[in-house]
């Protein structure tokens, strides 16, 4: 890493521009991924799928995503994480108009799978050049608005993607969208060729380590954990909750678009505060424990609550509580990721990402596969919701007992000597 200046990085001036279009690109990652989940009701109708069936279908794109996340976090960190996040862009956008140009469910299965290999590279890539360019001032509010599009996607996903499928159809909304999302690749080539990028000076720990040297530190065994038990509970909602409303709520598929999107608008309103509200009160004194590890703990027992309690009440309740775990939800986003930044550093943050993000995202294969089968053995899907808001409130034990202070890694050091045996 170069260690010459970098006026992008300096604490009066964040780059803003490689924020917002990474912000942009997660937000397309999500609508891309998420309108197999709007069109669920329709699948499962015209291609004649059971429960269980339909839940593979859900799930097929995690069993290329989850296995790719190393090997993207990898070449993020070797080959350079702009082009990697360009060519991953190119492939998945691709592969959602595959989705709606299959003429059954073989190619249909066949495309989401591609598009897991291409959606792999984003959150190591994105998070690697975050660590890179973002000094800690500014870290919790660059990666709100990361996340952020990674919040608003579903919202936004699930509304648009919910009105094109009521007018034109499923398979016009798959290739609509993706062809729409093109479009992005036109600045992100420009800020490739723009600005070089460097590592902030204060977050440079030392000589780039080994994955054995990454997969040493108990703190990304716990971070690993925490995240799966948030990503469970995201997953059933992004995966599974039309179809609880449709099937258990009687909703119509308008509603049920109305509702979805409002637990994810609400889910925004949380990783926008929380990033703003994280960054604040370091730089009143907090430490990076004491602010991230709050964040992640009432995040954590309160999407759980939310979620038990949901199946218990009517549907005025019902609503309510949705949205008031969505809104929890987000409490989580920034700061799991700044997290990972801050263990991480510049020089691993791409690896380190992959392989969490590897273990965490086994939630989107198992999540709506389980559901399905729950909803056959029972008839409904409120198991399905319950266990979702019990997996939730587990992370707990990740964010209080396993995962230690949060600071930096330094990689030299950790590379000499034995490192902490994994605490799980």
């Amino acid at each position: 890493m170069s260690g010459e200046p970098n006026t992008h990085t300096s604490p009066e001036r964040p780059p803003v521009a490689l924020v917002l279009l990474l912000g942009t690109a997660l937000l397309i990652n999500y609508v891309d991924r998420g309108t197999i989940s709007t069109a669920a009701p329709l699948i499962e109708r015209q291609l004649g799928l059971t429960p269980s069936q339909l839940g593979w279908v859900l799930s097929v794109f995690f069993f290329a995503y989850v296995p790719a996340q190393p090997l993207m976090g990898w070449l993020a960190d070797t080959v350079g994480a702009a082009r990697v996040l360009a060519a991953g862009f190119l492939l998945w956008s691709a592969a959602t108009v595959a989705a709606g140009l299959s003429r059954g469910v073989a190619g249909l299965l066949a495309a989401r799978w591609l598009m897991g290999v291409g959606e792999a590279v984003t959150y190591p890539s994105a998070l690697a050049l975050l660590a890179q360019r973002v000094t800690d001032r500014h870290r919790a509010r660059a990666t709100s608005v990361l996340q952020l599009g990674g919040m608003v996607g579903p919202a936004l996903g699930t509304f648009v993607g919910g009105l094109l499928m009521v007018r034109y159809g499923w398979r016009t909304m798959f290739i609509s969208l993706g062809l729409a999302s093109l479009l992005w690749l036109i600045p992100w080539f420009r800020q490739m060729r723009a600005a070089p990028l460097h590592a902030a000076p204060e977050a440079a720990t030392g000589a780039s380590p080994a994955y054995l040297d990454i997969l040493r530190q108990r703190a990304l065994w716990g971070t690993m954990l925490g995240n799966f038990c948030s990503n469970y509970a995201f997953y059933f909602v992004f995966t599974t909750l039309p179809l609880y409303l449709v099937h258990e709520r009687g909703l119509s598929l308008l509603n049920m678009t109305y509702l979805t999107t409002g637990f994810f608008a609400m889910e925004s309103l949380g990783v926008l505060l929380s990033g703003w509200l994280l960054d604040a009160w370091m730089q009143r004194g907090a430490s990076a424990s004491q602010a991230y590890k709050s964040a992640l703990v009432v995040s954590a027992a309160g999407v759980g609550v939310c979620l038990l309690a949901a199946s218990a009440v009517g549907l005025t309740g019902a609503t309510l509580l949705l949205l008031a775990a969505g809104f929890m939800d987000g409490l989580n986003a920034p700061a799991v990721c700044s997290l990972v930044q801050h263990f991480a550093g510049p020089y691993a943050t791409g690896r380190w990402m992959g392989v969490q993000n590897a273990l965490s995202n086994v939630a989107g294969m198992v999540a709506p596969v389980v559901a399905g089968y729950l909803a056959e053995a029972t008839g409904h899907y409120d198991a399905a919701l319950w266990l979702a808001g019990g997996v939730a409130l587990s992370g707990l034990l990740a964010w209080l007992a396993i995962v230690p202070a949060v600071q930096p890694v330094q990689w030299s050091a950790a590379a000499e000597g034995p490192a902490p045996a994994p605490g799980l």
